[in-house]
C-alpha cells in the first residue's frame, strides 16, 4: 500500500518517529534500494510480525530559530 502525500501516517519506531509512505509484502520486494529512490524516502524496515516491508523518513526534531 502507498500512502498519498497528505496523507501519510507518522508512526512510532524504535522510539523515534517516522513518515511512513509504503507497506509493501515482503515477498512481493525484490529491490528494496530501488522501491526507496522511487518512494524518495531514506528507511526500510522489514517487519516480519506483519510480513511487509515499511518504507519511511525520519521526523527530525523541531529547532527553534532565532
Amino acid at each position: 500500500m502507498r500512502y498519498i502525500k497528505n496523507n501519510r501516517p507518522i508512526r512510532s519506531i524504535n522510539e523515534t518517529l517516522y513518515q511512513i509512505y509504503a507497506e509493501y509484502q515482503i515477498d512481493r520486494v525484490k529491490d528494496v534500494q530501488g522501491i526507496k529512490e522511487w518512494l524518495g524516502c531514506e528507511t526500510a524496515f522489514k517487519h516480519n510480525q506483519s510480513g511487509t516491508y515499511i518504507f519511511c523518513s525520519k521526523i527530525e526534531e523541531a529547532q527553534i530559530v532565532e
